[in-house]
């Protein structure tokens, strides 16, 4: 596999097809298939096209790769790891079936492996869930069974499948027995106020056996993805802050690491470990959510799934502050405003992604964590030297839609045509005496250009990309990585 390197420090490039016209758009660190070489060019296909770029454009490096999924109100991320070239698909939105496009992260995955890289087969070293809320796990239930809602399927490979600890049941302890009980040691910075003794769940899910053969029934739903991750993973194993490291992705020289920052899974007085109850279910759920943390060379990229205050509170409590600091952070439960601001001047991100979709329930993104993120962010160095503010990207905000009118008329002079009502009117709330609308006056969406945010790396520079409308070309900005960059 080659890879398209920095283009002379443009970090993207068009792909020429033989007379000269531009196919698409290239970004640093795409995949290139090479077809055959020409003095100074080379044909590859990339992007499911077949064109020419330069030579010198062409490398045998590939990058850290990151790709925010726009999964509408969700999260889902697929990343590649450079130095072992292996994907890991944090969280997968809802269920594309529910999807208005009928398309979810699977789509992109299958795209990705299948069409892009030119692989059999979905092949993924680690699949997390952070937490089971369905607008997470959703998407992994498509991925597991390799099926798409317009009857393509795939076949997928998943070695290790890692969640937080929490089911979903359908009686009794919804997410789990509970306990009241004391941590058993104190926690490292009280000026946070937490307090050792609580409540806390104490059935937690573990291995295979926990999904694939529970000791009670689980929920509607959740259920479906137990069925899967019971037979399709190889292993299966929840996380915490006491493993450290995700298993493999330690610290080493050239490699990427994966730190591992929640849940924080407390030693209890009275035995074992325990998940603190944060007040409500869907707090608790959220709050427990699984904290990733990707170290390559000098760049830092977290994964804050759910996050809430009482979670963040939490986590600055067990953890010092600058554990959270990254470069690019992926913003809390889809820009919610239920945030500590201390978590936020932590994280100091140089670049914010949300993940969020059009819900006006939520109103996702939230004015105060947009602001938030804006004034606690880090400065960063733009390559040519110049100093640049905080980024912000979202999703939502990146999606977008192509336009056009229902009907077109055409004035002729004769014959003069007369249209009956039903013809150019429809009734919107099938009542006799409904609103009506006239069809040429009617916009549809005939385009759709998905919020997909690009987070690339090499360890000393970051590139984030977003895609123009419009257009194949994208709008990008690339910024040195480290603590001492800006």
């Amino acid at each position: 596999m080659k890879y398209l390197n920095d283009a002379g420090g443009r970090y993207k490039l068009p792909l020429k097809s033989d007379g000269g016209k531009t196919l698409c758009t290239l970004l640093w660190g795409d995949p290139l298939h090479e077809i055959e070489r020409d003095g100074e060019r080379v044909k590859v296909l990339a992007r499911r096209r077949s064109g020419w770029v330069p030579a010198s454009a062409v490398s045998d490096t590939g990058l850290l790769e990151l790709y925010i999924i726009d999964v509408g109100q969700g999260d889902g991320v697929l990343m590649r790891t450079p130095h072992d070239d292996a994907w890991h698909m944090i969280d997968a939105g809802i269920r594309a079936a529910e999807q208005m496009t009928r398309k979810g992260a699977a789509n992109f995955v299958r795209w990705k492996f299948i069409d892009d890289l030119k692989r059999e087969r979905v092949t993924l070293a680690n699949m997390i869930v952070t937490h089971p809320d369905a607008d997470h796990y959703g998407g992994m239930i498509d991925l597991l069974a390799g099926t798409l809602p317009d009857g393509r399927g795939f076949a997928i490979d998943v070695d290790r499948f890692w969640h937080c600890g929490i089911g979903r049941f359908k009686d009794g302890d919804k997410l789990g027995a509970l306990r009241a009980d004391t941590r058993s040691t104190p926690l490292p910075h009280a000026g946070l106020k937490l307090k050792p003794e609580g409540r806390f769940i104490v059935e937690v899910l573990d291995g295979k056996t926990h999904f694939g053969r529970p000791k009670r029934p689980f929920a509607s739903g959740f259920d479906s993805l137990a069925k899967l991750v019971g037979k399709v993973p190889k292993k299966v194993s929840s996380l915490s802050q006491a493993d450290g490291w995700l298993p493999g992705y330690a610290p080493s020289p050239g490699a990427a690491a994966i730190r591992v920052l929640g849940p924080v899974a407390e030693t209890l007085a009275g035995g074992g470990k325990g998940l603190r109850w944060l007040g409500s279910e869907s707090v608790t759920r959220n709050g427990h959510s699984v904290v990733l943390r990707v170290d390559y060379g000098q760049a830092r990229v977290l994964l804050t799934g759910d996050l809430n205050t009482a979670s963040q509170r939490l986590l600055l409590s067990c953890q010092p502050a600058e554990e959270f600091n990254a470069d690019v952070s992926k913003g809390c439960h889809h820009g919610s405003d239920d945030i500590d601001l201390r978590f936020v001047r932590a994280m100091a991100a140089r670049a914010t992604v949300i993940s969020s979709g059009d819900n006006e329930d939520y109103a996702h993104p939230r004015p105060r964590i947009l602001g938030a993120s804006a004034r606690y962010g880090r400065d960063s160095r733009a390559m040519d030297g110049e100093l640049m503010p905080p980024l912000l990207y979202s999703t939502e905000l990146a999606r977008s839609v192509g336009l056009d009118f229902a009907v077109h008329a055409r004035t002729v002079a004769e014959p003069r045509v007369e249209y009956k009502p039903e013809q150019l009117e429809a009734d919107f709330d099938d009542s006799p005496t409904g609103s009506y609308r006239r069809l040429s006056w009617l916009p549809m969406a005939t385009d759709l250009v998905y919020g997909l945010v690009n987070v690339r790396s090499d360890g000393e520079r970051i590139l984030c990309a977003t895609m123009k409308e419009g257009s194949s070309d994208f709008d990008l900005q690339v910024f040195q990585a480290g603590v001492e960059a800006a």
